[in-house]
């Protein structure tokens, strides 16, 4: 490979620019290949029925639905718990006052 690489140092621009070029697709073929191959191995019939299964699982959709349900709960949670507080504040306070007789006859 290092004397190939030393024969092309020797040859004109246009050849060794030729030469960059036509490595450079075929790597770029390559990975395409792989990439292209990749989409009829998970649209296989035996890996459907579990593509499918993880994608009702996790789709986007599901995933907004249980964290806006998550969110909604806690904060009506929340909300519950601040006024069930403020009741027993109100009862204890109303429960503790005690008017002052009146000094005026």
């Amino acid at each position: 490979m290092r004397r190939y690489i030393a024969h092309l140092r020797s040859k004109p621009d246009s050849h060794r620019k030729r030469f960059a070029f036509g490595v450079s697709a075929s790597i770029t073929a390559i990975i395409a290949l792989f990439w292209v191959t990749s989409f009829s191995y998970f649209n296989s019939p035996s890996s459907n029925t579990e593509v499918a299964r993880a994608k009702s699982i996790n789709s986007p959709l599901n995933v907004i639905r249980r964290n806006m349900a998550g969110a909604y709960e806690a904060i009506t949670g929340s909300k519950i718990e601040f006024v069930k507080e403020q009741n027993a504040a109100t009862t204890t306070a109303t429960l503790e006052y005690v008017p002052e007789p009146s000094t005026r006859n």
